[in-house]
């Protein structure tokens, strides 16, 4: 039987918090590790390029600075990939995996969704970094991507705890940590659920793109659940 007595309490999700630079980030003051801005320098990255036939002058859609960015800021593991090649490959995977599809993500159903959310996390893992073992890493990447998805973001913390509501030692993939989160999303949301907050971060039109997908999507909602998961 599944064990969900993580204690049920609205964490404090302050709005500014989601404007906060990281702090594992620079010196701290870089305003594009905070939740806003690496929506805005990833997501934002493929929403711009999907205006302009994904061209983007030879340059990789998603500079490795960013990515750099990124990594600091979610403080992940090393992969033994460095910046310039993760760059070029996540690039190959994006033109392949995600911009056929682009148009498309909003028009699946529910279920479609949560399956195409694994299978791409699963690719990434060997498309991006060269092996399944990856998903973690892959895992965030898609979350600030492609927020139209259902990406559950994963870590080992994060891993330990939805395996505890499971009743389990271990979830050996993503997709079974993809399931489990999905149960405790259900379960928990009327609980953690906040209304989205709104971009500040970027261009007038970054912002306008932000708010948007944040309406349009429940990213803000597993946003909540991820936070109150680390909070348990």
């Amino acid at each position: 039987m599944m064990n969900t007595q993580i204690d049920i309490q609205t964490p404090s999700l302050q709005h500014s918090d989601w404007n906060t630079p990281s702090q594992l980030v620079g010196s701290g003051y870089d305003a594009r590790s905070s939740e806003n801005g690496l929506l805005t320098i990833m997501y934002g990255s493929l929403e711009h390029a999907s205006r302009f036939e994904w061209l983007n002058a030879g340059r990789t859609l998603v500079d490795k600075t960013y990515i750099n960015i990124l990594w600091q800021a979610a403080d992940l593991p090393p992969t033994g990939v460095d910046r310039t090649r993760m760059a070029s490959d996540l690039d190959a995977f994006i033109r392949a995996h995600l911009q056929p599809l682009w148009h498309e993500f909003e028009h699946l159903t529910h279920d479609e969704k949560h399956q195409l959310t694994i299978e791409l996390v699963e690719r990434a893992a060997n498309d991006v970094f060269g092996t399944g073992y990856q998903e973690e890493a892959a895992s965030w990447l898609l979350y600030y991507l492609c927020p139209q998805l259902p990406v559950f973001p994963m870590n080992d913390v994060l891993r330990n705890v939805i395996a505890d509501t499971q009743g389990r030692s271990v979830l050996n993939t993503y997709a079974e940590y993809h399931q489990a989160c999905r149960q405790q999303f259900s379960h928990l949301l009327p609980h953690i659920h906040s209304t989205a907050p709104a971009a500040e971060y970027g261009t007038v039109r970054e912002v306008d793109a932000i708010n948007q997908i944040l309406r349009g999507s429940d990213w803000w909602q597993r946003r909540c659940l991820i936070h109150h998961l680390l909070m348990a």
